[in-house]
């Protein structure tokens, strides 16, 4: 729901073109959500009271009167691997990369061409479906993702896009380094007040990196989406695990 944020930016719009591929790396990955909505049915008609049943599951009134809160949900998951081919690098920095999902149940995702900078910024065609896990993946993907130059004391930085109706902060701290090996700890809020359904999602997760090969090794985020609408309050909770598999630019 978020993917706009990352996508927003001054980054040039995308131009599609033929390129062949320089790397080509692929990931397994596992994702799941799930999902609960609350309505606070005080002083609003039962209409099981009248025979008809209630659609958000809320027991019988009296006289067709109903009170508390009515809740409902669900749940799904999916796996499988992620492939993405490095074509060309950019004048302004920005990767063109081709990536695509090939998933057990249903998120599979034909090939489409992003862009990818070091600031988290993806630029994708507009045209192609590009799933949650894979802007997991994508907005690490930029070659300068991290910048020893932007790393304060602490082995912590930032990035943050600020838009009228949106805004995104994502913090980042090195726990561990071993020789470049590294595992990344990341903090994000995103805030979403366009539209209807004002959104806020805390994001959460850690990050194996490889600073020798500008990719990471494994991703594992833990997000959870709050939105509301007058007297409707919905959470959505989500795990995305990305491994890599493999990396043609591997030394044997």
């Amino acid at each position: 729901m978020f993917a706009a944020l990352v996508a927003a930016g001054a980054a040039p719009a995308l131009a599609v073109t033929a390129s062949p591929t320089v790397r080509h790396v692929v990931y397994g990955f596992t994702w799941g959500t799930n999902s609960n909505t609350e309505v606070h049915t005080s002083g609003l008609p039962d209409s099981a009271a009248g025979g008809g049943g209630s659609s958000m599951g809320a027991p019988p009134g009296n006289n067709g009167s109903a009170s508390g809160i009515a809740s409902y949900g669900g749940g799904t998951s999916d796996k499988g691997t992620i492939a993405v081919d490095f074509q060309r690098q950019q004048p302004d920095g920005g990767y063109v990369v081709s990536i695509s999902e090939q998933a057990l149940e249903r998120r599979s995702a034909p090939a489409a061409t992003c862009v990818v900078y070091g600031d988290l910024t993806v630029v994708c065609d507009p045209n192609k479906k590009i799933n949650a896990e894979e802007l997991s993946l994508l907005r690490l993907l930029g070659s300068n993702f991290v910048d020893p130059n932007g790393i304060d004391a602490k082995q912590h930085w930032q990035y943050s896009q600020q838009n009228p109706n949106s805004s995104a902060i994502w913090d980042f701290t090195i726990a561990k380094n071993a020789n470049g090996v590294m595992t990344i700890d990341e903090a994000a809020t995103l805030r979403n007040t366009a539209g209807a359904r004002p959104q806020t999602s805390q994001v959460t997760g850690t990050v194996g990196y490889d600073f020798s090969r500008t990719i990471p090794t494994s991703i594992d985020e833990y997000s959870i989406l709050h939105s509301e609408q007058g007297e409707q309050y919905q959470t959505v909770k989500t795990e995305t695990v990305l491994t890599l598999k493999s990396d043609s630019s591997a030394k044997p």
